[in-house]
């Protein structure tokens, strides 16, 4: 059984009338309450209830501590055209409420001109269809018989027709405006090539759902837009561009067709379900950057995950994160020998990083994750480049077939 979650998730507008604490939750928990602003999520604090089941909250207090926060501007004529777009799915139908919670949340979107492509990434035979979503055109599934993520996104691009294309996973949840948030980006900056969006927690209902917080800072950290290209980043930033996990992940991000186009697409040799477990979409980004183009971060582009549920789900997450980190590495040294002498100096930085961070990574002071969870890290990412060597064996005979 999955030990309750110490932590509760809740929000609070900073703009609205309502003043006072927040009453009717859980009676002496911490909770962790998304300050929101003109409908957008600009921070995050923490308070204890009381006994009664009262948060305190000084809304006053809240506004002046985030009277700088940026919100992006979705509506008006500044926004301009907003360019035609095709959201891609990969899924393999294991968690089939979640999808279906997913697919709806996407078809709620409040959006002019876009697509739904669903993948079937099911492998082998006796596998019924994945019946229509609410008959309704703008879904499309399709299947790809070759197993893995890269395969699955790949696919769906290669069916898509928008003029940029966004990808999330089937154990998330789209806000109301992330597919105009990535549109109003594309559409007021020519410049920007792919965006990474804002991820934050679905529920916080287990332990192992916080410990993922808590180890990793969750998929994204910052609630302020950014952006990075190989001009205006330089030696500001140390890592730079070997630190991808800034720029997004897979279950939030966008990318213009032409510039994917450019880079050919997602590493086959990369990603869950391929024996290097991960880091397709960091590669994507990285490819983006080191042919000279733009990633933008838009925080109005939210959306909300459902962690993993139990220990060792979280432990396989873990792990299968440190064998895709040293399997990225791995690929873009087998690609390109330059990058070995790059990526060797920023070793010992990037090592204190993971190791031993100067900062929480959430808003835990004290982490409750197991002591036993960066060491399988570390064994994955030991791993990490043999994997990638026995996944690039894979593809090869699956295309020499």
């Amino acid at each position: 059984m999955n030990t309750p979650s110490p932590v509760r998730l809740v929000q609070v507008e900073i703009d609205g009338e309502q003043s006072g604490g927040v009453m009717g939750v859980e009676p002496r928990r911490r909770h962790w309450v998304e300050v929101v602003k003109r409908g957008q999520v600009v921070g995050i604090v923490e308070r204890t209830s009381d006994d009664e089941g009262m948060l305190p909250i000084n809304r006053e207090s809240l506004t002046r501590e985030f009277e700088d926060a940026e919100t992006a501007t979705l509506f008006g004529d500044s926004v301009g055209r907003l360019p035609t777009a095709s959201v891609v799915v990969p899924t393999i139908y294991r968690r089939v409420e979640l999808l279906n919670r997913l697919v709806q949340s996407l078809l709620d979107l409040d959006y002019p001109d876009y697509e739904i492509i669903v993948v079937d990434n099911r492998v082998g035979p006796g596998h019924a269809p994945i019946p229509p979503f609410a008959q309704d055109g703008r879904v499309k599934i399709v299947q790809e018989p070759t197993r893995g993520v890269s395969a699955a996104r790949n696919r769906g691009f290669a069916e898509s027709r928008g003029e940029f294309v966004a990808f999330t996973d089937d154990d998330a949840k789209v806000d109301h405006h992330w597919l105009r948030a990535m549109g109003a980006a594309f559409s007021s900056d020519a410049s920007v090539d792919a965006i990474g969006g804002m991820v934050r927690p679905f529920e916080l209902d287990t332990e192992p759902q916080l410990w993922f917080e808590e180890f990793y800072g969750g998929f994204t950290r910052s609630f302020r837009a950014k952006q990075w290209s190989l001009e205006s980043v330089g030696a500001s930033d140390p890592l730079f561009p070997y630190s991808p996990g800034h720029f997004g992940a897979g279950v939030n991000m966008a990318i213009r067709r032409s510039a994917f186009e450019r880079s050919g697409g997602f590493d086959l040799r990369l990603g869950a379900g391929t024996i290097a477990k991960g880091a397709e979409d960091l590669k994507l980004f990285m490819d983006v950057v080191l042919r000279g183009g733009k990633i933008a971060y838009v925080p109005s582009a939210m959306v909300r995950h459902s962690h993993r549920r139990t220990e060792r789900q979280f432990m396989e997450q873990v792990f299968g994160y440190g064998v895709g980190l040293t399997a990225l590495f791995t690929d873009l040294i087998v690609d390109d020998s330059s990058h070995l002498t790059e990526i060797l100096k920023r070793v010992p930085r990037g090592l204190r990083m993971l190791f031993v961070p100067s900062e929480h990574r959430s808003l835990s002071i004290k982490t409750s994750y197991p002591r036993w969870t960066q060491l399988v890290q570390l064994v994955g990412m030991v791993y990490g480049p043999f994997a990638f060597m026995l996944s690039a064996i894979q593809v090869r005979r699956a295309r020499g077939r």
